[in-house]
């Protein structure tokens, strides 16, 4: 996996013992106390397979498999909710599950996400241009000619990027800045701090199943990338944390 993913191979190389060890610290220092569903690092997650089966082959998103572990975790606030991401390694590669909290820690929001692709562009202005750049098209479509249709919305600052001859149009709205603190253990001795320019996407799978796409110009200290996560919505109540 490319550069943004590296920073999974930051995260392993020092375990939870030996922060502790090393900074004296105990359970009640721990920055991953209270956290929505109890995750925590280094603890096992069983997602829920039904939808991955619904969906069938046409899912661009697969399923992470049986063995599933927080090695990391981020957050950022939005609005007054709190967005939460535990970053997994399991069987299939990395994954990550964001979850969004209200400020009374209720879920809102609960999706498991997969990379699918990471460009490292030439040209930004393809991407982030103010007036026509990909991300913040009304949709988007993917190297494999799938397409998503935004699912975020700003009518104060769409721009029409081209009218057609039938009367539609693609349009464009900036896409969202947040700046994310990622925790890589867990006692926040060591963080990574990253920058992202995001727009969310989605499609019908089918009937029971929709997909998402985010897509994401990622700043980190290892460089820049325009990064692409495919996702799945989840019952938080159907995911298993041991």
């Amino acid at each position: 996996m490319a550069s943004t993913w590296n920073l999974f191979k930051k995260i392993g190389q020092k375990k939870v013992d030996d922060f502790r060890q090393s900074s004296g610290k105990n359970f009640s220092d721990k920055i991953d106390k209270d956290l929505p569903l109890g995750l925590r690092f280094n603890c096992l997650i069983e997602f829920p397979e039904v939808d991955f089966i619904l969906a069938g082959a046409d899912l661009l998103i697969k399923y992470p498999g049986s063995s599933c572990s927080v090695v990391s975790y981020g957050k950022f606030p939005v609005g007054d909710s709190m967005l939460h991401r535990f970053y997994l390694d399991t069987s299939e590669g990395p994954y990550l599950l964001q979850i969004v909290a209200d400020s009374k820690k209720i879920i809102e929001e609960c999706k498991l996400f997969m990379p699918y692709d990471e460009i490292y562009p030439d040209d930004w202005g393809f991407w982030l241009a103010e007036q026509d750049g990909y991300i913040g098209l009304s949709m988007f479509d993917t190297k494999s000619s799938v397409r998503f249709f935004r699912v975020w919305e700003n009518p104060e600052a769409t721009r029409i990027v081209e009218s057609n001859t039938d009367g539609s149009t693609i349009d464009r709205i900036p896409p969202v800045r947040f700046v994310e603190t990622i925790y890589l253990d867990p006692f926040g001795e060591k963080t990574e701090t990253v920058t992202y320019e995001t727009m969310l996407y989605g499609r019908h799978v089918n009937e029971s199943v929709d997909e998402y796409l985010m897509i994401s110009a990622v700043d980190e200290s290892d460089g820049a990338s325009v990064q692409i996560m495919v996702g799945l919505e989840l019952a938080s109540p159907s995911i298993k944390v041991i």
